[in-house]
């Protein structure tokens, strides 16, 4: 598995605080456990960092449903679209958000909706050998 801040740097271990995987160089030792540089700061402070600390991401099951609803609305698949880029910034912004793979599905599905209704119509009129 990649280290969540190094993609090319294999992770060997989770942080403590919000069980994300990282390399040697992104996590420190405090007390036995091993923290990422977000956690740690609540970790000195005194603040006792959960594992279960995590929170979804709303804005990434808002983008999977408004992608479920894109076959039937095109404005729909648009804004999953937008949703789920959405999210995915808050997601890397914010170590205790989950939902990366709601929003990487949802604009893999709505990407292929908006294909299949932008392109299929010009298929078929290439088809027909019309202008």
């Amino acid at each position: 598995m990649p280290c969540k801040n190094h993609p090319n740097a294999e992770a060997v271990a989770r942080c403590a605080g919000c069980q994300e995987s990282f390399c040697n160089n992104c996590l420190v030792e405090l007390r036995g456990r091993k923290y990422c540089q977000y956690c740690k700061v609540m970790a000195i402070g005194g603040v006792q960092v959960l594992a279960d600390s995590t929170s979804p991401c709303d804005e990434a099951k808002k983008a999977l449903w408004y992608a479920i609803l894109g076959p039937f609305c095109f404005v729909c698949a648009i804004m999953a679209i937008a949703a789920a880029l959405k999210a995915r910034r808050e997601i890397k912004g914010n170590p205790r958000l989950t939902g990366s793979g709601k929003a990487t599905a949802a604009l893999i599905i709505a990407i292929g909706w908006l294909a299949v209704t932008l392109f299929i119509p010009i298929l078929a009129q290439a088809i027909r050998g019309g202008p």
